[in-house]
């Protein structure tokens, strides 16, 4: 199998690299992958670790079977922009929220990856200034609203961006434009240019799941072939005896997890934290262990319902089991045996009584 080739690999890397990438940044904040207690990344859907796929065809730097993979590894804010030297320039950037990441270029034939730039920004939105990004590698995550989901306005963004680039790229616009905020989509195209086209669907989260662009400034055509699953944990709860019947408070509850790759990193989802509610307090969150420890504390008999919750990056999926507590009575010794007992004291009593009169007689 051939290798990539390592001048093409050297001339895409000017193309796209040469614009300075050391400016200084301002990270008064950072969002980067923390387990189970990763947050997204502000006015995005958008979390480090995650992994999305985009296929390259055709064009003069693209090898056939030729993909690029893109790692998020953070996201902070800055008053920078690393294409801030293009012509025209770049309006006065301020406190911007940041997108970056990690681009390889790989062959799908050989599986062989080569890292491309590390800590590459991929896009700056400011509510003031907009949404930046570049043309060369049309990733686009549109903002979303503080609740996470994104709006009709989200999709007029996505489009004035990719306006922006193709203008940066081309020195000239997409021709015609249009919107489906039901559907969650934005289609650009043109008429004259080659026919030229940019598509994009995403989730009401704002999170894509397809991407299409057709004859992008060097002739390629790019695809989203793969993109993060962004699912809640799917469990299932249970006791170890798997009896919700019991007359001690301490209990031991098993979770199963479905096996999931959330995030796309091709590893299965090991980082989960749990708690309990008892229907007054939640526990704090911890790590899930085999066999989960839990004290019904001083109860009453009855039904007690507890409700766990486990979480990865994504959020928060909950279970309940009804436990059936029957507290234990004290072991009485029932009356007819003490009866008995009492019967066979006096008349053992009684015998020894008479066999020592019998002996004082004598």
């Amino acid at each position: 199998m051939k290798k990539l080739n390592k001048y093409s690999l050297f001339g895409i890397f000017c193309i796209f690299f040469i614009i300075p990438v050391y400016l200084p940044r301002t990270n008064a904040q950072e969002w980067t992958y923390k387990g189970a207690d990763t947050e997204r990344i502000p006015e995005f859907f958008v979390f480090p670790s995650e992994r999305y796929y985009y296929n390259y065809t055709g064009g003069s730097l693209f090898f056939p079977e030729t993909y690029l993979r893109f790692d998020i590894v953070k996201g902070n804010i800055t008053d920078t922009f690393w294409g801030m030297n293009l012509i025209p320039p770049l309006p006065p950037l301020v406190n911007g929220t940041c997108i970056f990441g990690d681009v390889y270029l790989g062959n799908a034939t050989s599986e062989e990856e080569i890292l491309l730039q590390s800590d590459y920004q991929f896009v700056y939105w400011n509510e003031t200034i907009g949404l930046i990004t570049l043309m060369e590698f049309p990733v686009i995550y549109i903002p979303v609203e503080e609740n996470g989901e994104a709006t009709a306005e989200s999709l007029e963004i996505a489009i004035e961006s990719a306006q922006w680039a193709v203008e940066k790229a081309l020195s000239g616009r997409f021709e015609h434009n249009a919107s489906y905020p039901s559907l969650y989509s934005i289609e650009l195209w043109n008429s004259t240019h080659n026919d030229a086209y940019y598509k994009m669907n995403f989730t009401e989260n704002g999170h894509q799941i397809k991407t299409e662009m057709y004859n992008v400034p060097d002739g390629s055509n790019v695809t989203l072939i793969s993109r993060p699953a962004q699912k809640s944990p799917q469990f299932s709860l249970t006791t170890e005896s798997g009896d919700l019947k019991t007359k001690t408070t301490e209990i031991k509850l098993i979770a199963n997890i479905s096996d999931a790759d959330n995030n796309n990193d091709k590893v299965i989802d090991t980082d989960y934290l749990y708690r309990i509610y008892n229907g007054t307090d939640w526990t704090t969150w911890a790590p899930i262990t085999s066999l989960i420890d839990y004290d019904l504390g001083s109860i009453v008999d009855g039904d007690y319902d507890i409700t766990m919750e486990v979480k990865n990056m994504y959020g928060v999926a909950s279970d309940m089991i009804i436990i059936q507590y029957t507290a234990p009575t004290e072991e009485i010794i029932p009356s007819y045996p003490i009866g008995i007992i009492c019967f066979v004291a006096i008349f053992s009593v009684s015998i020894i009584v008479l066999k020592k009169r019998k002996i004082i007689r004598l």
